[in-house]
């Protein structure tokens, strides 16, 4: 991180062209942001599936390919209206959204056997930033919002075993979420050029509950038999950040970011209708283990590097 910290001083002092900001807007403003994202991402469907997965007496190695990139990321837009009022500045709203695509794969073991597993994974949310820019000194600026943040996952899964039962399996897992959000947001300019700055989600959800919907279906056929597990109910989610990084300005109006990234998004089921059937008998064990699976709190964790850029235009 010290060398992260140094190079961006050095960078900022090679680049010689504007004379402003990131966050520093003049009249009414609309801020067109784009970037991509370098990190890992553990979904919180890992965790359930390993639940799932004890039923049939195997144990789940954690997935690979958490590590990569995700070219749609914090893409959007801000409108500033310029206020001037005292240290209130301008009001603001913006929309943002965020794309993360990965291949998970992952080996399971049981008694007599080896699983081979692999899933298609997709993570959307999109942001509604709802604020207004405080500024109590010319170079520093605090930036409170409301944010209504909608998420969707979906995941599909596709399972070999090898061994005694020998079996093919497949599995679909999808997740939407609507919460609402409580956020800051700091920038303090360096000089004319430059600018740290850091952004937070502190609470939620507030205003707008947590609201979606869970739904996972998993099936196998084996030399042994079949087997088949359902549940579907209600899904909630809040959501925590923590973003710092730094900005500089390599012509007029555009702007380059890098920040750090990390973000939890702490989900779970309500209410779930959940099944589990063993041919053409229901499992008590395996339907309260998929109960578990839906219910329990676990997390979506998102933490890398983004690097990105932002154009104003002056409207």
């Amino acid at each position: 991180m010290k060398r992260t910290f140094v190079f961006l001083l050095v960078l900022f002092s090679l680049l010689t062209t504007s004379v402003y900001a990131q966050g520093k807007v003049e009249g009414n403003t609309l801020r067109v942001k784009g970037g991509l994202f370098l990190g890992s991402l553990r979904t919180d469907l890992e965790k359930r599936n390993f639940y799932n997965d004890i039923v049939q007496t195997e144990y789940n190695q954690e997935w690979q390919n958490n590590q990569g990139m995700s070219l749609i990321n914090d893409w959007g837009f801000d409108y500033f209206q310029s206020i001037n009022a005292g240290i209130l500045s301008n009001v603001f709203v913006g929309l943002h959204l965020n794309r993360f695509v990965r291949g998970y794969e992952w080996n399971s073991f049981y008694p007599t056997g080896l699983g081979i597993k692999e899933a298609d994974y997709r993570l959307l949310y999109s942001d509604i930033n709802l604020g207004v820019t405080l500024s109590p000194t010319s170079n520093f600026r605090i930036l409170p919002k409301y944010v209504l943040r909608s998420m969707s996952q979906t995941m599909q899964g596709s399972y070999l075993g090898i061994g005694a039962p020998a079996y093919l399996g497949q599995d679909t897992k999808n997740t939407t979420g609507t919460s609402g959000l409580l956020g800051v947001g700091f920038e303090f300019d360096l000089n004319d050029r430059a600018t740290l700055f850091a952004d937070f989600l502190l609470f939620g959800p507030f205003l707008l509950n947590s609201t979606g919907s869970y739904s996972s279906e998993q099936f196998r056929v084996s030399n042994a038999g079949g087997s088949f597990n359902y549940s579907n109910g209600g899904y909630t989610f809040n959501s925590e950040k923590l973003s710092f990084g730094a900005s500089i300005v390599v012509v007029p109006k555009l702007r380059l970011f890098l920040s750090f990234e990390r973000e939890y998004m702490n989900a779970k089921s309500q209410s779930p209708i959940a099944l589990s059937f063993e041919g053409d008998r229901l499992s008590s064990v395996g339907t309260l283990m998929e109960f578990v699976s839906a219910t329990s709190e676990q997390r979506i964790e998102i933490s890398g590097l983004k690097f990105g850029a932002t154009y104003d235009l002056n409207l």
